[in-house]
């Protein structure tokens, strides 16, 4: 994670801005230990967190609200320390100025809310998840240049090297999105994908609510491929093996392949580990029988008044509202001054909850660092937190 430390620092008045970046507010937990700082470089903001400990001062990205390619949060924090003369005690954000097909990343990094509201092909759709190195994604996308291959990762710097290697070799039909899967999938067509592939996916044995493989899962990606289209799981977990199947077989109807050992075209260097070590490998291939019918969209998630963030912070007494499939958690807020503050929350399905910031600043009240997305646990979370906001929850 990108950090410096320093012994000393006293902040420059905000709103503050050095080269191209912009320092808009500070907002301050009540420890007075920790605030965020309200980041901005040309279309993209972020918070960066301020850390004041027993003897120095801890400079860092923040993770929620962290964006890609990461040189531009490193380039952040040169421009913080810059602009308050800090002397550093640690810094891991130098290095070499960011390489072109880096600082073009954009072109095939794409957030979540393009695929909501821009994303449109006349192609087929094939989508890997967790693609990791990338070797996989870039064989398909290579061989089938008429598909157009959405690459889902959390992991930023698979991101980056992924994107190096589409401008190195003039890839085209790659779009990537680092977001989770299991609810990126809600926001595509009915039948528009040809195939998505988990290929070796986290297994998560101690926390399987985390697991990408689920019915629910299941049940959307089924929604998304075309009749004939596949769902393909590769992994080498016995345990996950295990799941899998139970999961699959739950369905009413299926047409599912099972296999063992089997070569693919192109494996990862964590699988080619794996065969040295004699490691099972179980594929799965669910076919989709079926055409759905259109998903209905639902109405976007936002805030149409102004309450100042005083009013609000006293009626966070209830940290945890619970529903039948839904829950909301305020996990911390942060003040501006008595009229704007921060709370940072999180809040939606149990198993594939949203984190994210709400921020109450130049009389808006809105979701950051983007709009909650519009699905129906969502839905339910964001009424009630409308209702706490505006004064009507009971």
């Amino acid at each position: 994670m990108p950090n410096i430390q320093t012994k000393t620092l006293s902040l420059h008045p905000l709103p503050a801005t050095f080269g191209e970046y912009r320092f808009e507010f500070v907002a301050e937990a009540p420890n007075g230990r920790e605030s965020l700082i309200f980041t901005r470089y040309k279309d993209k903001a972020f918070f960066l967190i301020l850390i004041k400990r027993k003897n120095d001062y801890l400079i860092k990205a923040d993770k929620l609200s962290r964006v890609a390619p990461i040189y531009i949060v490193k380039d952040g924090l040169k421009a913080f320390r810059d602009l308050h003369g800090l002397e550093t005690t640690f810094s891991n954000i130098e290095g070499k100025a960011p390489l072109e097909h880096i600082q073009k990343s954009d072109r095939y990094l794409k957030d979540i809310s393009y695929f909501i509201e821009e994303f449109q092909t006349d192609k087929e759709i094939w989508i890997e998840i967790g693609f990791g190195s990338g070797r996989h994604l870039l064989h398909q996308a290579k061989k089938h240049p008429d598909i157009q291959m959405i690459g889902l990762e959390i992991h930023a710097p698979s991101i980056e090297q992924v994107a190096k290697q589409c401008k190195i070799q003039g890839i085209e039909n790659i779009l990537m999105c680092k977001f989770d899967a299991r609810i990126f999938l809600e926001f595509l067509p009915s039948n528009s994908v040809g195939r998505i592939f988990v290929h070796f996916p986290v297994p998560w044995d101690k926390k399987p609510h985390r697991r990408v493989i689920s019915k629910s899962f299941v049940q959307e990606s089924l929604r998304l491929l075309k009749k004939g289209g596949t769902l393909e799981l590769r992994t080498d977990s016995e345990n996950y093996y295990l799941y899998a199947l139970e999961t699959f077989t739950a369905l009413n109807r299926l047409d599912l392949h099972l296999r063992k050992n089997q070569e693919i075209e192109v494996s990862s260097k964590y699988e080619d580990r794996w065969k040295r070590q004699e490691k099972n490998i179980y594929d799965f291939i669910l076919t989709n029988e079926e055409i759905s019918e259109p998903k209905p969209k639902c109405d976007r998630l936002v805030f149409e008044g102004w309450v100042p963030f005083g009013e609000v912070k006293a009626r966070l007494d209830r940290r945890l509202i619970r529903g039948e499939d839904y829950f909301v958690h305020f996990e911390q807020c942060y003040d501006i001054d008595e009229e704007r503050g921060v709370i940072k929350l999180s809040f939606g399905a149990y198993e594939r909850c949203e984190h994210k910031y709400l921020i109450f600043n130049n009389n808006k009240i809105q979701y950051f660092p983007y709009e909650s997305l519009p699905i129906a646990q969502n839905s339910k979370s964001h009424q009630k937190i409308k209702e706490l906001i505006y004064g009507k929850y009971d």
